[in-house]
């Protein structure tokens, strides 16, 4: 649990004009920064917090092989700030995650160097893993599009992540089945399966597709408002 406080110094691939602006604010204040961040982002624009003026200092660079190197299991990966920050992360560490495994442990240490090499046809692994997400995304985006869905302007906000945040068009809408729709759902925000909720439990029964509702990505009130319809 987060305050409002500690939250808004927590930044994920915002687009540039955002986070130079939010480090500007920073820098009138006494804040640090947490900065989950991936060097597969392919978000036009984006910019690591710790590299802007006088951020250095402030800022602590948290990244996850699971998601760099698909490798979700391995549960493994590192922070990377000012000695001032990182000390007390390594005090506290064993406290929190006190078995993790030396083997990949060390195939990660051995793995970061050799990301930097060329890698098929790309300067670096990473730029290999950006050119394949995107590729993918893009595929996926038409696809969604061509159905009636509608999906974000990457050109214009971050691509970052491994989720296409789909708003369900107009026809898409009207062919989720009435009885389905407001029906009593206790996993649901409120009890009750709004059109997020009925649409993905509808593909899944009847077509066989798996899709995450909205709403977990919104507070109950603003769900139960209609913002994750």
């Amino acid at each position: 649990v987060l305050s409002d406080e500690v939250y808004k110094y927590i930044v994920h691939s915002p687009p540039k004009e955002e986070i130079e602006h939010l480090a500007s604010m920073s820098s009138e204040s006494d804040g640090e920064n947490g900065n989950a961040s991936s060097p597969s982002s392919s978000a036009v624009g984006h910019v690591h917090f710790a590299s802007l003026p006088g951020m250095w200092d402030r800022t602590i660079t948290i990244s996850s092989a699971g998601k760099t190197f698909s490798a979700t299991e391995w549960q493994v990966g590192w922070c990377i700030g000012p000695e001032h920050l990182i000390s007390p992360i390594h005090q506290l560490l064993p406290y929190v995650q006190f078995c993790a495994s030396t083997v990949i442990q060390e195939a990660l240490a051995r793995a970061l160097p050799r990301a930097d090499e060329p890698y098929e046809g790309h300067p670096n692994y990473y730029e290999y893993l950006k050119a394949k997400y995107t590729k993918k995304r893009d595929l996926l985006g038409r696809a969604l599009e061509a159905a009636g869905f509608a999906i974000p302007d990457y050109d214009r906000s971050p691509g970052g992540g491994f989720f296409i945040f789909a708003r369900i068009g107009k026809d898409i809408a009207s062919a989720i089945p009435k009885e389905r729709l407001m029906a009593n759902n206790v996993a649901a925000p409120g009890g009750v399966a709004r059109q997020d909720w009925a649409l993905c439990q509808w593909m899944a029964e009847e077509k066989g597709l798996l899709c995450i509702p909205a709403s977990p990505f919104f507070s109950q009130d603003r769900a139960l408002e209609g913002a994750s319809d």
